[in-house]
C-alpha cells in the first residue's frame, strides 16, 4: 500500500534538525541524528456518503486490510443531506471530512472552494484506473476530484421487434434515424424521449465532441451551440420532426417499463446499472433483448462512449490526501471490489474506474433477460474502455440544469426547435453567470 507520509511528519523535520546541530551527548560528543519518528499509529478519515448497502461494510474490510489508516464511514440520510451537512461543517471549519462522496459536479466544488489540489496524490495511482475515470477527476487538467467510473452508455435492442421488420440494427445516429422511418411505417417506435429527461441530448453532445463549459485562465467559456451540440441536436430534431419517438414520463415507473416491454419500442440507450430493473419489470419480452454498442456519428474517427459521473473529493481542510488516496486505490482493488459484495442479494457494484472490468461483468448481466449473455457482457465491459468520462458542467450547474429540461420539454412536444431550446439555456446561463459576478465569455 502507498502511503507517503512526508506531509504529515515534514514540520518536525526542521524542528529535529536544529536540535541535532546543538544536541551533545553526555560525554560532550556530537549526538548522532536520530530523525523525525514515524507518526504513532494510523492516519484517521473520516469519510462521508449515503450508501447505506456496502459503505460501511467497505471501511470495515478496508480497515481489516491494513493499519496505516483508520476509516470512519458516516452514513448520510442522501445527496441532498450530503450537501447540507458538508457546507455546514465547512462553513463552521470544524469536523470536515476528508473523503466526501460526490453531490455536484467537480467544477462547483472547485469554484466554491470545497475541493483541494490532490494532483500530486493521485498522479501515482493512475495506472489503476481507466482513462474515463482519470478524466472524470480533472479541472483545468488538475485532479480535484478522486478517479470515478464513469457509466458507458450502449444500446439494447429488442430482437423480436427487428426480426419482425426485417431490418438491421443501426450502428451511426444517422443510420438510426432512418431506420426510425421504416418501423414508424408498422406504429413502432426506435425510441423513447421522455419530456422530463434532457440526459440523451447531453450524451449525443458529449459524444460528438461537445464543451459546454470551459476554463480560460480566470474565466469560463460557455458554448451550447458548439458544432457537437448543434450535431446532436439534429439528431433529436429528426427523431422528432417525423414522430419517431415515444415520450412515456419517467415518473410513472410501472406505465414507462410496460411500454418498453409491449414491443413497440424498438430500443433504448442504457447502461449497467438500468438492467436489473429492466429484468425485472419486462417479463413479457425478457429473452429478447440484446446489446449492442451505442451508434456513432459517420464522422467519428474512433468509437467514443458517452458516460459522465460526479466524482468524490477531497475538501480544503483534510490533511491527509495521500490517506485518502489509500483507500481509494484499495477498492480498486480485487479485494476492495469483492468487499464491496451485497452480503444479502450477492450483487457486487461494477467496477467502472478500472481499466478492464470485464472479470465482473457477468455479475451484471441478468438472468433471462438477453438472448446472449456474453455478448451483452462484452458489450458493457467495451463501452467502458471507449468511455469520454470529462464533460464539464459549469460553475452554476444547479440554476442551469432545470432550465434546460423546461426548453428540452419544448422541444420534444415540438414548441420550439432543439437548437431554439439551447440557444435559450445559453442565454438563461449569461444571465444567471452576470448576477453571481462569474467572468465568462460566450463561444462562438
Amino acid at each position: 500500500m502507498r502511503i507517503n507520509r512526508t506531509r504529515w511528519v515534514a514540520t518536525g523535520v526542521a524542528a529535529a534538525t536544529t536540535m541535532s546541530l546543538a544536541a551533545c551527548s553526555s560525554d560532550g560528543s556530537a549526538a548522532e541524528p536520530t530523525g523525525p519518528d514515524e507518526p504513532a499509529g494510523p492516519v484517521s478519515i473520516e469519510i462521508w456518503g449515503w450508501n447505506a448497502e456496502t459503505g460501511e461494510q467497505l471501511v470495515d474490510a478496508f480497515n481489516a486490510a491494513q493499519d496505516d489508516v483508520e476509516a470512519e464511514y458516516v452514513l448520510q440520510a442522501s445527496n441532498v443531506a450530503t450537501q447540507t451537512n458538508f457546507r455546514n461543517a465547512f462553513e463552521a471549519g470544524e469536523d470536515v471530512p476528508c473523503l466526501v462522496q460526490g453531490f455536484a459536479p467537480l467544477t462547483t466544488m472547485v469554484v466554491n472552494g470545497w475541493a483541494q489540489d490532490i494532483t500530486d496524490s493521485v498522479t501515482p495511482s493512475e495506472s489503476i484506473y481507466s482513462e474515463g475515470a482519470l478524466a472524470a477527476a480533472k479541472v483545468n487538467d488538475r485532479y480535484y476530484g478522486l478517479p470515478s467510473g464513469s457509466d458507458g452508455q450502449f444500446l439494447i435492442y429488442n430482437t423480436a421487434t427487428f426480426d419482425k421488420a426485417g431490418l438491421d440494427v443501426p450502428t451511426t445516429w444517422e443510420e438510426y434515424v432512418e431506420v426510425g422511418k421504416k418501423f414508424k411505417k408498422d406504429g413502432v417506435d426506435i425510441a423513447n424521449l421522455a419530456g422530463e429527461d434532457p440526459s440523451t441530448l447531453m450524451n449525443l453532445a458529449q459524444q460528438a465532441g461537445a464543451e459546454w463549459f470551459a476554463i480560460d485562465g480566470d474565466r469560463w467559456v460557455v458554448n451550447f451551440l458548439d458544432e457537437g451540440t448543434l450535431k446532436a441536436a439534429d439528431i433529436m430534431q429528426q427523431l422528432v420532426d417525423n414522430d419517431l419517438v415515444s415520450n412515456e414520463t419517467y415518473q410513472d415507473k410501472p406505465a414507462l417499463y410496460a411500454y418498453f416491454d409491449s414491443g413497440n419500442m424498438a430500443s433504448t440507450t442504457t447502461q449497467w446499472w438500468s438492467l436489473g430493473g429492466y429484468q425485472t419489470d419486462m417479463k413479457k419480452s425478457g429473452g429478447d433483448w440484446a446489446a449492442t454498442a451505442i451508434p456513432q456519428f459517420e464522422d467519428a474517427t474512433e468509437p467514443v462512449t458517452p458516460g459522465r459521473t460526479t466524482p468524490a473529493f477531497v475538501p480544503v481542510g483534510c490533511d491527509d490526501p495521500d490517506a485518502v488516496m489509500a483507500y481509494v486505490d484499495w477498492l480498486a482493488s480485487d479485494e476492495g471490489i469483492e468487499a464491496g459484495r451485497n452480503k444479502e442479494s450477492g450483487a457486487v457494484g461494477f467496477p467502472t474506474q478500472i481499466p478492464d472490468p470485464s472479470a465482473y461483468a457477468d455479475d451484471v448481466v441478468p438472468p433471462d433477460f438477453f438472448v446472449d449473455d456474453a455478448e451483452a457482457a462484452d458489450v458493457i465491459v467495451d463501452a467502458q474502455a471507449h468511455v469520454i468520462g470529462k464533460f464539464e458542467l459549469g460553475p452554476d450547474y444547479d440554476a442551469w440544469f432545470p432550465e434546460l429540461q423546461d426548453q428540452w420539454g419544448k422541444a420534444v412536444a415540438g414548441e420550439q426547435t432543439f437548437a431554439d431550446a439551447l440557444a435559450a439555456v445559453q442565454g438563461f446561463v449569461a444571465s444567471d453567470l452576470d448576477d453571481k459576478g462569474i467572468s465568462y465569455t460566450l463561444g462562438s
